[in-house]
């Protein structure tokens, strides 16, 4: 769902958002949807930490290279997870 709102904002910045949205061809809704979007998800992992047990993000494995195609491998685990369900 949907919630219309309303903000106050200064003309000159009304002005360049206007123009951006007009860069990009999209409206300006879509163009402040995508600010707070990225604006929630920029401290999505502070706000994680806070319910965190440990309160550290420290990853505890180390990434791995591939062997062969990754396309490969997500193929044949996406066949083995099918072949469980079914």
């Amino acid at each position: 769902m949907k919630v219309k709102t309303s903000i106050s904002i200064d003309n000159e910045i009304w002005m360049e958002l206007k123009n951006l949205a007009l860069q990009r061809g999209k409206d300006i809704s879509s163009i402040l949807i995508d600010a707070i979007e990225n604006e929630l998800y920029l401290n999505l992992d502070k706000s994680l930490m806070k319910y965190s047990k440990y309160g550290k993000s420290d990853l505890d494995f180390d990434p791995i290279k591939p062997n062969g195609k990754v396309s490969g491998l997500v193929r044949s685990m996406r066949n083995d997870r099918e072949s469980r369900i079914s």
